[in-house]
């Protein structure tokens, strides 16, 4: 199950998501917070409502969702990096994957808007970072490698990078081209 807590008081558990039959292994929230997706292990993207609970929508995919992410500008469309190196773009309204981004060799494990939220950055198992640009299927950049996998990224708008974070407890500070 996943859980809401309120951290503004005691750290109380204000309501309890229950609905995938495995691990959840990701979550992102709309930019107004009522609502999020849950990705988990039971290869479904559900999304919920946060104020009551209830789930709006699941969607099951071939794969495991590594990490989900929604489009900041569009909140009908969410991206999804899958254990077998896609990333899915799906929008809600129309319910159904609209594109699908393929150049990675490994799970995807993260999505990272950017430049405006016209691009974004993606990485995988693969020890790469990959910048896209939105709609287009095929890397506007193919990025930096590492000798470990990038686990975290930040995005730096006033130096347009990203500063990521791998397994070999090195922050690498990536130029966005």
């Amino acid at each position: 199950p996943s859980h809401l807590w309120d951290t503004s008081h005691e750290g109380h558990c204000q309501r309890t998501f229950l609905g995938h039959s495995n691990a959840v292994r990701d979550i992102t929230f709309s930019n107004d917070g009522r609502r999020f997706l849950s990705a988990g292990y039971d290869e479904q993207i559900k999304l919920w409502d946060t104020e009551t609970g209830a789930c709006l929508a699941a969607q099951s995919f071939h794969g495991v969702p590594v990490c989900v992410r929604f489009h900041p500008d569009l909140e009908h469309v969410f991206l999804a990096g899958m254990d077998d190196r896609r990333i899915v773009q799906f929008d809600l309204n129309a319910d159904q994957i609209t594109q699908e981004y393929n150049e990675h060799q490994g799970a995807v494990n993260t999505i990272t808007f950017v430049d405006m939220n016209r691009r974004f950055v993606s990485t995988s198992d693969d020890k790469s970072l990959r910048a896209w640009d939105y709609d287009i299927t095929e890397p506007h950049q193919a990025g930096s490698r590492s000798s470990y996998a990038f686990e975290a990224v930040s995005y730096l708008a006033s130096l347009t990078s990203v500063a990521c974070l791998s397994n070999d407890e090195q922050l690498h500070l990536c130029v966005l081209g």
